[in-house]
């Protein structure tokens, strides 16, 4: 996609990772962050977000780093009139747009589909409320928690006996959406290419993530069958769950296996795995998925014990060699010590100013020969005002008057950036850490 450029206007996590895939692609994106208000995920003061290290909260939280690889950073008051006009004129060399305000904001802020349109009539413009853009929930506003809930997933999800507060809520539906975006962004491209017009994309979280559930929400409309919550079983696969292994996660959590066989011949595996091969010979109760769903409280039981003081690894690793499906389960943090995706170098280290070197997770795709690269990490602040402006046709003292009217900005509450980083937390250094390679 080098050629291509973006204008991502979205915040927290769906929109800015959607406009980061494209960027992994080699689209020069260019991140507009609103000034001087903060976004969600710049908080001004510490919280359970921000990593320990020299310099603002706002530059060290994991949302903003992990979703914003790739992109140059511009922090803009587009409310502004001077700002609208810098808007307008980046508007003028980009291919997409990408927001992600409630319904309504973006025509709030003098930028309706309408308006742009005329404007700059090759544009694509991407608007992905969570609701979409019409509808009752026009001007609703969400995060990730509100969108599992109108899309069934808290009732889908958890044990049976438990209720849905008990549920807690997940990124899932973040991490959907940006799939979406760069689909649809690819999609409206190659359409411009046969009319020469850029569209209109109304891109509802819901409406993508609701085919998360497409298989329960079939089985209700066209077979009438209810459902009802499995916790960790499958309505149609015994043995399905998950196992406790030695060791203990945290909080007393534990350390738990996954183990399912869904087909005879995974079961016949298994079952000779336990030492009872004649599990799976015809005549036995077992040998057939009928059976076995009778038998889910006895054959769970077994299965328990055969993992109770097991390493979680090790079951895994002995029950896949039997034929039958297993994995470990693991918190976020044992993924650092995963063999597969340590032996396929999945994690990447990545030169941040404040931070220092960090391991940030890697790409979706692994694209032969032209493989993607972190080569810039997470933007600071209003890190590149200068940069695009001056590509935009302004001269610096334009550039110095709109910084001295408050119109762009490197900082929040009222700090700016040190004005020196220490030399564990220097620039990156192209080829290696993030730095960007000439003439990107």
């Amino acid at each position: 996609m080098a050629g291509v450029r973006i204008v991502d206007l979205a915040e927290v996590h769906a929109g800015p990772l959607g406009a980061t895939l494209l960027a992994d692609l080699g689209a020069d994106v260019i991140k507009v962050e609103s000034y001087p208000r903060n976004s969600l995920t710049r908080p001004l003061r510490p919280d359970a977000r921000v990593a320990d290290g020299p310099g603002p909260p706002y530059e060290r939280t994991a949302p903003q780093t992990q979703s914003n690889r790739n992109k140059r950073f511009v922090a803009l008051n587009i409310r502004a009139g001077p700002g609208a006009d810098v808007l307008h004129r980046l508007l003028d060399s980009a291919d997409v747009l990408v927001e992600g305000y409630a319904a309504g904001t973006i025509q709030r802020l003098g930028f309706s589909w309408d308006v742009v349109h005329e404007r700059h009539p090759r544009l694509t413009m991407i608007s992905m409320p969570a609701w979409g853009v019409r509808g009752p929930y026009f001007g609703y506003v969400a995060l990730g928690s509100g969108v599992e809930g109108t899309t069934g997933h808290l009732r889908a999800r958890g044990l049976p006996a438990g209720g849905v507060e008990d549920i807690a809520s997940t990124v899932a539906t973040d991490a959907s959406a940006p799939l979406a975006v760069a689909f649809a962004s690819i999609a409206a491209l190659r359409r411009r290419e046969e009319t020469g017009e850029g569209s209109f994309i109304d891109l509802s979280h819901a409406e993508a993530f609701s085919w998360y559930l497409a298989g329960l929400l079939g089985e209700e409309v066209l077979a009438g069958r209810r459902y009802r919550g499995q916790g960790n079983a499958d309505p149609y696969v015994v043995p399905h769950g998950c196992y406790r292994a030695s060791g203990d996660g945290p909080g007393g959590s534990g350390h738990w296996v996954a183990i399912a066989a869904e087909t005879d011949a995974q079961w016949a595996g298994l079952a000779s795995l336990l030492g009872h091969p004649e599990w799976a010979d015809d005549g036995h109760p077992w040998a057939s998925i009928a059976g076995r769903l009778a038998g889910r409280i006895e054959i769970d039981g077994i299965l328990a014990s055969f993992v109770r003081g097991r390493d979680r690894w090790e079951v895994a690793d002995v029950v896949q060699r039997a034929g039958a499906i297993a994995a470990p389960v693991l918190e976020p943090s044992a993924m650092l010590a995963s063999p597969q995706l340590q032996a396929r170098s999945w994690f990447v280290p990545v030169m941040h100013r404040y931070l220092g070197e960090r391991l940030m997770p890697g790409f979706l795709t692994r694209v032969a020969p032209d493989a993607p690269a972190w080569e810039r990490p997470a933007g600071l602040v209003g890190e590149h005002n200068e940069e695009v402006l001056s590509e935009l046709g302004y001269a610096p003292a334009a550039i110095a008057a709109l910084r001295a009217a408050g119109v762009i900005g490197d900082g929040y509450g009222g700090a700016g950036p040190p004005a020196a980083a220490t030399a564990k937390a220097g620039r990156p250094r192209p080829g290696r850490d993030g730095g960007a390679p000439p003439g990107r």
